[in-house]
């Protein structure tokens, strides 16, 4: 019977890494180690990336996911772009949460045109 190649390679290998194995020297020994007597002052480790600063990271927000129309989504994003040229800052998810809490305190009988304010000037006329 004819020897399997591939065991002839496994067995080659194997005398190959045997022969090619590194050994351990004994310690010997050496002067005794001393510590410093003061502590050393270990750095914390700093996290990896930009600091956890945004609302992901902040317990007072939680993630949700709504729908709503294209259109409406574009006339929201319109409407946000004046306002923060108008030096107003309100992001959708800043806007999202003063509508629905206005929309609570609305349901609850409390006067909701205080709130509003605070995103947007009342228009008169038309719009």
């Amino acid at each position: 019977m004819k020897d399997n190649p591939f065991a002839k390679a496994v067995k080659e290998h194997k005398k190959s890494v045997d022969e090619t194995e590194p050994t351990v020297a004994p310690l010997e020994a050496s002067e005794p180690v001393t510590l410093p007597k003061e502590p050393i002052a270990i750095e914390p480790e700093r996290k990896r990336g930009r600091p956890a600063t945004g609302k992901r990271s902040n317990d007072a927000w939680i993630g949700r996911t709504y729908y709503v129309k294209r259109e409406t989504d574009l006339d929201v994003e319109d409407e946000l772009l004046k306002l923060k040229r108008s030096g107003v800052g309100v992001d959708k998810s800043e806007l999202v949460d003063l509508l629905l809490g206005a929309w609570v305190k609305w349901q609850q009988g409390e006067n909701i045109e205080i709130r509003l304010s605070e995103i947007t000037p009342r228009r008169k006329g038309g719009k």
